[in-house]
């Protein structure tokens, strides 16, 4: 995979985001980070206008929250950034790109934690429309499956820096499905999320 390209990152003031954009920049790749609040909100999309998106070669989503408008957070806003960048770019002979971090979350449950539900719903509700961009042949998207760690979220057993270090060692393979795992969930989440959201393969 070739790195030196413009990357488009949001929440690159998190413990991913921000080591993602160091490791990026380090490989050649210009990045632009846009900041929640500063530059976009929830109920304010202006920022990622066309003359801005379509110079852009990959979108990285990487904002969240674990419970405060997580649907908005974690799946709502992805898709409306989405959608603003894949129109934006089709204008340019170049397909979009996509990354976007899920969590391992989608594969297993919230063991009766109800503020871990609401993450929960708002992960696996991202995932399913994540499986039909991980199946549609218009653009190139990858999704990142972390295990927990240590963020602004909460504490994990690894850092947000090797985190990133385990997911490019993936994307260097041009892997699409991008498992970060230390408990092997991601790995057992890779057969669900690529047969279940499959439209040439539904389950319900």
């Amino acid at each position: 995979m070739n790195f030196e390209r413009h990357f488009l990152i949001t929440g690159a003031s998190g413990s991913f985001g921000s080591k993602l954009k160091i490791e990026l920049e380090s490989m050649g790749g210009k990045t632009t980070c846009p900041k929640f609040s500063r530059d976009w909100n929830y109920s304010d999309y202006s920022y990622f206008s066309e003359s801005r998106l379509k110079d852009i070669d990959v979108l990285v989503l990487s904002h969240g929250s674990k419970k405060d408008h997580a649907m908005e957070a974690n799946c709502t806003s992805f898709m409306k950034i989405i959608e603003l960048y894949r129109a934006a770019r089709m204008s340019v002979s170049k397909p979009a790109e996509v990354w976007g971090l899920g969590s391992e979350i989608e594969f297993h449950p919230a063991w009766g934690n109800k503020d871990l539900q609401i993450y929960l719903d708002s992960k696996r509700a991202y995932a399913k429309e994540a499986a039909k961009l991980y199946h549609d042949p218009s653009l190139t998207y990858r999704h990142i499956v972390p295990a927990g760690f240590t963020s602004q979220m909460g504490p994990g057993l690894i850092s947000g820096k090797t985190a990133v270090k385990i997911a490019l060692h993936y994307l260097k393979k041009d892997w699409k499905y991008v498992p970060v795992t230390y408990t092997g969930f991601a790995f057992l989440n890779y057969f669900r999320f690529k047969k279940l959201f499959n439209p040439l393969n539904p389950i319900n």
